[in-house]
């Protein structure tokens, strides 16, 4: 029992990293080819929703792909390395990532299509994860 809480546990944690890992090297890219205009502080909730506001839709489209592949790459990781429950463990990874999402579109404004598009791509990479488990179906272990 102690073995299966610790490995469950510990594949959550992997989980949780690598979706963290991934959507931050999309960002980055983002970044790289969207910068922050120089002295922009990123503690400035107004200047950073006014930066947000001019970004070109491609920056938010990288974003966004990044949460999809990150949310699907960290719940998948977290069901294959599970002890048990495997989609359990997918499920559980991608729902933490849509409440790290609300917190993240709930700290600078946002553009209202992106909020919408943001929960759609991380329920859909946590659904994609699950369909591609061993199995195939998300209904199914």
């Amino acid at each position: 029992m102690l073995k299966e809480v610790l490995r469950n546990t510990l594949a959550a944690m992997a989980g949780a990293v690598t979706g963290i890992v991934v959507i931050s090297l999309f960002q980055l890219f983002s970044a790289r080819l969207y910068p922050m205009p120089p002295g922009l502080n990123p503690a400035d909730k107004a200047a950073m929703g006014e930066f947000i506001r001019t970004l070109p839709v491609g920056a938010l489209l990288i974003v966004l792909a990044g949460y999809l592949v990150g949310v699907f790459a960290g719940a998948w990781i977290s069901a294959r390395l599970s002890l048990t429950h495997a989609r359990r463990q997918a499920v559980m990874v991608a729902v933490l990532f849509a409440v790290a999402s609300l917190l993240n579109l709930m700290s600078f404004p946002h553009p209202a299509w992106f909020w919408a598009a943001n929960f759609a791509v991380v329920f859909a990479g946590g659904w994609l994860a699950l369909k591609f488990l061993p199995g195939g179906r998300p209904g199914e272990n």
